[in-house]
């Protein structure tokens, strides 16, 4: 039998129906479909949240299943010693209390967490697969500072929207070899 992957959460805040809660707690719990529970394949062996919300249930998720909650990006990659102790990486900045600039973008530490990520990457000389959720960046200079790092330590990096499994009025789906010239998608908010 192979050994499970261990994996570190990295997450803004985690409270019911967060980013970090939607994606995390699948993880560690499985996750539901119609023919039952999809059990994890791999395990999440740390976290790091950099606030704890006012409805926080990301610690208690913590403890019920032994998964150290560590005070820093660093000591949640080598699960407090000094050296990278992880398989994969899960950073999820969305959510928390952050500015917001002029755009009405909110300043999510996205840039900040890859940085904390890839600096043990470097210096431990090997890269394990990272997640992003969401979009990398508010600004395009740290998003591209973000993917050449990612490209130069040779991570495989991986990012994602919740919008390809949005409703759909009037429902409608792609073959997958399907050639699209145009699509709307219609949202709120800020830039």
């Amino acid at each position: 039998m192979t050994q499970r992957k261990k994996i570190a959460a990295i997450i803004t805040t985690f409270y019911p129906a967060s980013h970090a809660d939607v994606i995390v707690t699948k993880f560690v719990e499985g996750f539901p479909t119609d023919e039952g529970l999809l059990h994890p394949k791999v395990d999440i062996v740390s976290m790091y949240m950099d606030q704890i919300h006012q409805n926080d249930i990301g610690l208690d998720l913590a403890e019920k299943n032994d998964i150290p909650v560590y005070p820093s990006v660093r000591q949640a990659l080598c699960l407090g010693g000094n050296e990278l102790a992880v398989d994969g990486v899960l950073s999820i900045g969305e959510h928390g209390d952050y500015a917001w600039n002029e755009k009405e973008q909110h300043l999510y530490p996205r840039r900040y967490f890859f940085e904390q990520i890839a600096g043990v990457l470097a210096t431990a000389g090997r890269s394990v697969p990272v997640f992003n959720d969401k979009h990398l960046s508010y600004n395009w200079y740290d998003a591209k500072w973000i993917y050449d790092r990612a490209r130069k330590l040779n991570i495989p990096f991986m990012a994602g929207s919740s919008v390809p499994l949005f409703w759909r009025d009037p429902w409608l789906e792609h073959n997958l070899e399907t050639n699209l010239e145009e699509a709307l998608v219609l949202s709120y908010g800020g830039l």
